[in-house]
């Protein structure tokens, strides 16, 4: 199932005092947005929705989901997806 939380406390601490990137010891999703146009997750777990509108995925942080307009996946691969379109929201579902 998921992570314990008492296992994930260990992970952040020791993240921290060993200056680690904490995308890589803690597998967050690292996104990067050029401008409303474009859009890159890194670390996500899977594509739950995919449409014109609104795409959902899933990451070790909940749910992201996009909307916009003309939304397509112009790359998949197991590390990233990139969105291009006109994108007007971006928020994480807990």
């Amino acid at each position: 199932m998921g992570e314990g939380l008492e296992n994930r406390k260990i992970k952040n601490k020791l993240t921290s005092v060993f200056d680690l990137p904490k995308e890589i010891t803690l597998n967050l999703p690292i996104i990067s947005m050029i401008g409303k146009e474009e859009v890159t997750i890194e670390n996500y777990k899977g594509l739950i929705e995919y449409s014109e509108e609104r795409i959902r995925f899933n990451t070790s942080c909940g749910v992201v989901k996009i909307e916009g307009k003309s939304l397509f996946l112009k790359k998949i691969t197991t590390e990233y997806i990139i969105i291009i379109g006109s994108i007007t929201n971006l928020e994480y579902l807990l």
